[in-house]
């Protein structure tokens, strides 16, 4: 393994941010771990002790140096399969460091870009390097897609985070753990760019130009598709690839919305099978835009150069009465989303979705060219986003936090 660069704590880090976390992880220092478990492999408790062996807990950083806080596990021998295998540890398998600073890792990366994470290791006074901190990342990933992965045509195409978050397939079986709770889908997609791309794009358009060709719309991204319950504000399915949205994939990341008591899309034609999972609705606003593509008083109005206010004027008031027939029509189809003032609490726009994209590209800060590694990143950005406890400058407590049995080493020990 390469020797990691020398590093020094900057000035300005307040000490209260370092000192007591190098002091948590040097008491861990020699520590012996010995407690019995049974065979990993073959489940068989007939086993003896073996050796034991030094493992490394973790580096931390003092003076500008690096020192190793290492510990002690016994190692067990199995008799029945002749494997070897180390006492309960702190340690997650084929992992050097340990837990503690793993979860940490994983924690930070939901909000940096994996470099970024490690400066931020750096100011805590602990050594993991950003492509370790990569790695975890991806690990987390592909257990996770292990545990709750969607499938096409035996392929992993996307992650359940229902079921990762709950341990059950779909909306259907959380309402039976929680009946009294509204369940509204939402779905979109979004294609944030892949690295380096963008130059491409720009160099593309430039020649075309001079060729007088019809310039590309778009630079090569990543398709990144979400499903979310808006209600309770957590992420139900993702997918990311590098091929385009279309029927089989929408089939696939609407599966965890089944039992949902309707799913809002923007009309795009690979949503015309949501039917099959619950109600579908169209969002309002994207129902607007496509009704006033047909509307001749718009037309009208826009050959004879009307003010933007007039038009905008005009728009409003189609706005208003498409959004009191649509209200009307929910009442009378979902009584139990209205509240004692009237107010709908369903989605009936994408909006929530379209805020939720946002905020995924928004934590993702930087391109990426790897499909595991930006997958890796939006997972966690989604666990992050869903199980909450401050929202909108207030303390506030996510339905999947109050609820979900999630934690790192729950998907990090399959």
């Amino acid at each position: 393994m390469r020797t990691p660069n020398k590093k020094q704590i900057n000035k300005l880090t307040p000490k209260i941010l370092y000192c007591p976390i190098i002091e948590y992880l040097r008491a861990f220092m020699n520590d012996f771990y010995n407690e019995f478990r049974k065979c990993p492999y073959c489940k068989s408790a007939d086993c003896k002790k073996h050796n034991m062996i030094e493992k490394l807990f973790c580096k931390v950083i003092v003076n500008g140096k690096f020192v190793d806080v290492k510990v002690y596990v016994q190692v067990y021998y199995c008799k029945k399969c002749k494997k070897t295998y180390f006492a309960k540890s702190p340690f997650y398998e084929g992992i050097m460091y340990c837990k503690p600073i793993v979860n940490l890792c994983l924690y930070l990366s939901a909000k940096n870009p994996y470099h970024r994470v490690e400066s931020r290791l750096l100011e805590m006074g602990i050594q993991v390097d950003r492509d370790s901190v990569r790695n975890y990342a991806i690990k987390f990933a592909d257990k996770a897609k292990k545990f709750a992965g969607m499938k096409c045509f035996d392929n992993e195409v996307g992650i359940n985070l229902i079921k990762v978050m709950f341990n059950v397939d779909n909306v259907k079986e959380l309402r039976k753990k929680y009946p009294q709770e509204l369940y509204d889908g939402i779905a979109d997609e979004t294609y944030p760019r892949i690295k380096g791309e963008k130059k491409r794009f720009d160099e593309e358009n430039k020649t075309r130009k001079i060729n007088r060709e019809d310039p590309i719309k778009y630079p090569k991204s990543f398709t990144l598709a979400v499903s979310y319950l808006s209600v309770l504000k957590m992420y139900a399915s993702l997918i990311i690839n590098k091929v385009p949205f279309n029927q089989l994939f929408a089939n696939i990341l609407l599966s965890p919305l089944l039992g949902a008591d309707f799913i809002n899309t923007d009309g795009h034609g690979a949503y015309n099978i949501a039917n099959k999972f619950a109600e579908h609705l169209r969002c309002l606003f994207h129902k607007l835009k496509n009704l006033s593509k047909k509307d001749k008083e718009l037309r009208k109005m826009q050959k004879e150069k009307r003010s933007i206010e007039e038009i905008k004027d005009y728009l409003s008031k189609k706005y208003r009465g498409l959004l009191e027939e649509t209200l009307k029509d929910l009442k009378s189809r979902f009584p139990k989303y209205f509240d004692n003032e009237g107010n709908f609490l369903g989605a009936i726009t994408t909006n929530s979705i379209e805020g939720g994209n946002w905020r995924i590209k928004f934590e993702l800060r930087t391109a990426y060219s790897v499909r595991e590694s930006i997958t890796a990143r939006t997972l966690l950005i989604c666990l992050n986003d869903s199980i909450f406890t401050f929202r909108k400058g207030s303390p506030i407590e996510s339905f999947a936090h109050k609820h979900s049995n999630f934690s790192f080493e729950k998907i990090m020990r399959i």
